[in-house]
């Protein structure tokens, strides 16, 4: 086995991770909630860019509602980002699993 070889592999696969990861800011997912009465944009890195509220789901005498559907929107869209992050990864690693990154 050529460890030159390996060596080269190992810096392509390094580069095209650490690519990977800075675009997964750019990547975006939409996730609503209650009908689309709470819609959320996310990134790749799962971090919370937008959030859209419906003046229909604000009730003063319900604001339990409103929270559940804030925290149903956030936890859909935070699954969707890490789906697309995962998948992103993976077309860059080439379906390699590498420890630590999933």
């Amino acid at each position: 086995m050529d460890i030159q070889y390996l060596m080269r592999q190992a810096k392509k696969l390094e580069k095209a991770m650490a690519d990977a990861r800075e675009k997964l800011s750019e990547l975006s997912v939409d996730a609503e909630a209650g009908g689309g009465l709470v819609k959320v944009q996310l990134n790749g890195k799962c971090e919370l860019v937008r959030i859209a509220i419906d003046p229909k789901a604000v009730d003063p005498a319900d604001v339990a509602m409103l929270e559940d559907l804030v925290v149903a929107a956030v936890n859909a869209g935070v699954e969707k980002a890490r789906a697309a992050a995962d998948a992103h990864m993976a077309q860059a690693t080439g379906g390699v699993k590498i420890p630590g990154l999933g």
